[in-house]
């Protein structure tokens, strides 16, 4: 019985412990903030990359236990989904820039979007990876949509014109980050054996043409896409 009752007290005590510790975990740590979290994540993972990201690196950096992140985001799937908050904050929404043109918004929009992946290169695959999933990036579509549907756009032309220019920015970014990441390897023999290959990679591969590149592809799909908005258009009147 002695035995049994010193069990229960152990378990009693262990509990409690747990329990404390538990509730400190879930006590708002002074100091922190939602914002200031997101940020200095945003900071380590454009150091070190998304792969060597960690929470408790995160503590670290911020001088509280990785615990405390917890009570401001309950995982780390959260705290992604605020870095990208965070990236977008910093775009804005360009179709208050634009005239009040849908066409011209996501021409803003195209440009910031890419111009991201060059200030943050580590962090940009989380924004080319992971859908939306927060109120504010709900709150960016939706009032970007409301442009096109303001225009006379229906929801099957906005969804064209929104997945085709984001799949074409996204890809676009990611692959000149590839290409920045990498060097040089082909051998000079494949370069001499294959002569028109290396003439037209003249024009590919140096950054120096990526602008161009990147804006002669966008500009066909906007023409493209505003062609196809107008011919709806037109037969619906």
């Amino acid at each position: 019985m002695a035995t049994r009752q010193k069990r229960t007290r152990t378990a009693a005590t262990a509990a409690r412990a747990r329990g404390t510790k538990a509730s400190r975990a879930r006590r708002a740590p002074v100091g922190l903030s939602h914002e200031q979290i997101r940020r200095e994540a945003l900071r380590l993972i454009d150091k070190e990359g998304v792969e060597a990201f960690s929470t408790r690196k995160l503590g670290r950096a911020l001088g509280c236990e990785a615990m405390a992140i917890y009570w401001y985001y309950p995982s780390k799937e959260a705290l992604l989904d605020a870095v990208v908050d965070e990236l977008m904050s910093r775009i804005g929404l360009a179709a208050g820039h634009a005239g009040g043109d849908w066409v011209a918004a996501l021409r803003g929009l195209a440009h910031a979007y890419r111009a991201l992946s060059r200030r943050h290169p580590k962090a940009f695959p989380l924004l080319a990876t992971r859908r939306f999933a927060t109120e504010s990036t709900y709150a960016f579509l939706d009032g970007l949509f409301e442009l096109a549907r303001r225009q006379g756009l229906s929801d099957r032309t906005t969804a064209r014109f929104y997945r085709v220019v984001s799949s074409y920015c996204s890809g676009i970014a990611l692959n000149e980050l590839a290409g920045r990441s990498s060097t040089d390897l082909t051998p000079a023999a494949l370069r001499a054996r294959f002569p028109g290959v290396s003439s037209v990679q003249a024009w590919m591969d140096p950054p120096q043409h990526h602008d161009d590149v990147f804006s002669f592809g966008l500009e066909i799909l906007l023409d493209a896409l505003a062609r196809s908005a107008h011919a709806e258009a037109a037969r619906r009147r």
